[in-house]
């Protein structure tokens, strides 16, 4: 029991937003839209609901298309493939900050995973990504480790937009007047929305190069966040 269980207890460790990669320090936009008077208490709920319905949908397909890479432990890694995933999400992502916010959580992920957990597959897209100058994005990294830890696609899926639900809801209680009971509750019932998106991407992940996104409000709070006079986040 304690071996089948061994791997779910690493997916717990890992899509825990305080794990130590950063993710803290960023809001993707969040901060400006604050700032700003674009975000309160009241409108975030569904603020963040229509935001999984968009970025959430985008997130699970590439984490999802991420974990199909490589088949398991000791498996060799579809560089090519993976090399063209990260690129797409970058060309997908028009906001500099929140792309070079997901390039430097993904490849501290990696990193990090690597050195609790060494595999082949692991060191090839850590290694070619170096080699070609390639990002690597946060949710196809996080697919790719979820494979390799023998965790099914779906529940990777899931866990990863927990985390990064979680991390944004967070990052909300740091700019706004919103305490940890509201918190929790906005993250209890805003998991079937997470689910929805989650089953959404099982479709869009079937034709990946039809993938589009449509998040101006988020995109322009991200644009406009080095321009903020204070800042507590990077990005």
């Amino acid at each position: 029991m304690y071996v089948d269980n061994l791997p779910f207890l690493r997916l717990l460790q890992l899509a825990d937003s305080a794990l130590p990669i950063g993710s803290t320090a960023h809001s993707f936009g969040l901060e400006t839209l604050t700032i700003e008077d674009n975000l309160s208490v009241e409108q975030l709920e569904a603020f963040l609901r229509d935001y999984l319905t968009e970025m959430g949908v985008l997130e699970g397909t590439f984490c999802r298309l991420g974990h199909r890479l490589i088949e398991g432990v000791d498996a060799g890694l579809d560089t090519t493939t993976w090399l063209t995933l990260n690129q797409r999400l970058s060309a997908l992502k028009t906001a500099r900050e929140s792309r070079v916010a997901s390039a430097t959580l993904g490849r501290r992920f990696l990193q990090l995973v690597i050195a609790l957990e060494d595999t082949t597959g692991l060191r090839q897209a850590l290694a070619i990504a170096r080699e070609q100058q390639s990002d690597i994005h946060y949710s196809i990294a996080f697919g790719l480790v979820g494979a390799t830890l023998g965790i099914d696609e779906s529940t990777t899926v899931l866990a990863h937009l927990q985390q990064s639900l979680a991390g944004l809801v967070s990052a909300c209680q740091r700019l706004l007047p919103l305490g940890q009971t509201q918190a929790s509750g906005m993250l209890w019932r805003l998991k079937t929305t997470l689910i929805e998106s989650a089953e959404r991407s099982i479709t869009a992940a079937q034709h990946p190069t039809e993938l589009s996104m449509f998040t101006p409000l988020v995109d322009v709070g991200s644009m406009r966040h080095p321009q903020l006079h204070t800042r507590l986040f990077i990005s």
